[in-house]
């Protein structure tokens, strides 16, 4: 048994765990799991947004100076067997501002949505520009203006975004569609 705390996470009712914050961490920087997802912490559910916010908050009141360096936050953890001995938990606190006009950029495309646009204007490449595939979205205009001129007319490009409409499951930044 690790002497750290485990926590477990709960996403639309299913709820899954318990794991460290450690493996917290890595799971959302591998984008498996988001801050909207709760933590039942402190026997309350509370988002993971919170949480490491509380927890920058007792990291800022611990240690005055603010270093850039990862901080360690005593935590009292869930078992009451091991509230004797609170163990310090690393947690990586990173602030960075996002910018104003590019703030809705971070959410997941719908994939309904893509393979609508794919169906309808595919031939235009429009899916792609809405999945922040820019170059893809561009070639395909190409192709369409290029096969237009040749007198085949856009069959190529609507081959293309059928087969996309049924295999692109992520967008242009690697976010899985929803």
């Amino acid at each position: 048994m690790s002497d750290s705390p485990e926590y477990t996470l709960r996403w639309r009712g299913r709820q899954s765990g318990p794991y460290p914050v450690s493996e917290i961490n890595r799971m959302l920087d591998d984008h498996k799991i988001g801050m909207g997802h709760e933590i039942f912490c402190e026997d309350e559910w509370i988002t993971l947004e919170q949480f490491f916010s509380n927890m920058q908050k007792a990291a800022a009141v611990l240690t005055p100076s603010a270093k850039a360096t990862v901080p360690t936050i005593p935590l009292a953890p869930m078992a009451p067997q091991l509230r004797e001995k609170p163990s310090p938990v690393r947690v990586k606190v990173s602030v960075t501002p996002t910018p104003e006009a590019g703030a809705g950029e971070g959410r997941p495309r719908y994939r309904l949505v893509f393979a609508l646009l794919a169906v309808f204007t595919g031939f235009l490449g429009l899916h792609n520009f809405y999945a922040r595939q820019w170059l893809t979205g561009l070639l395909q205009i190409l192709l369409t203006g290029a096969t237009c001129l040749m007198g085949f007319g856009i069959i190529a490009s609507m081959l293309w975004a059928m087969a996309e409409a049924v295999l692109v499951r992520h967008d242009g930044q690697g976010i899985e569609m929803i």
